[in-house]
């Protein structure tokens, strides 16, 4: 019985911060879609986006303050772009994805902005 009711504690933890979560996500995607960046990627827990005139990267976090969780760069500012296994190196940011797919996928789309 007391393991029952410590099953249950933990499932409706994990199932509170899986709601969270993705409460969090949603946020990120509506500033995102607000902000006109049509194209983005989630990939090692931060959005890495493509706007209009920038470079953007929001990290997920517990709460999420868009303002302190945001990494932006404008295009006409970038002056070296390079990458090392899966991290994309833009001047001095650096952003990490999941695998190389992804780091091609958005670097194409990148270069197609530049």
């Amino acid at each position: 019985m007391i393991f029952i009711g410590l099953f249950l504690i933990i499932a409706i933890v994990v199932i509170s911060l899986n709601i969270h979560n993705h409460s969090n996500l949603d946020k990120i995607e509506e500033y995102l879609n607000s902000t006109n960046c049509k194209e983005y990627i989630y990939s090692r827990g931060s959005y890495k986006a493509l706007c209009e005139d920038s470079l953007v990267e929001i990290e997920n976090s517990f709460v999420v303050d868009v303002n302190k969780n945001l990494k932006t760069i404008k295009y006409k500012d970038i002056k070296n772009i390079d990458t090392k296994e899966t991290k994309l190196m833009v001047d001095d940011f650096v952003f990490e994805f999941k695998d190389k797919n992804d780091l091609n996928l958005f670097l194409e789309k990148l270069k197609g902005k530049l």
